[in-house]
């Protein structure tokens, strides 16, 4: 193998990684990556009109937990009370 410092720079960050990282073919198990694939899709989708101030508090409290908005309205409707008819919801 030639000296480090005779190799162009991409061949020699190669050589370096090469040495640094074992092989896949010593006893490796090749990784797939599946985008999303531990979620399974939503069937339904749902547009809703956010005027700039509801939109701005639904983003905020997305960022503060480090989840989408969608993520926020799932757990606000998975929370709901649902009032039944006559009578009604408490705030």
């Amino acid at each position: 193998m030639p000296a480090a410092e005779s190799l162009p720079v991409n061949e020699r960050v190669e050589s370096e990684r090469s040495r640094a990282m074992p092989s896949m073919d010593a006893g490796g198990e090749e990784v797939v990556y599946e985008p999303q694939a531990t979620r399974h899709p939503r069937t339904h989708v749902y547009r809703v009109r956010l005027d700039d101030q509801d939109m701005s508090k639904l983003q905020a409290l997305a960022k503060l937990r480090g989840v989408t908005a969608s993520v926020i309205l799932r757990e606000l409707v998975r929370t709901a009370r649902v009032a039944r008819v006559g009578e009604h919801a408490r705030k």
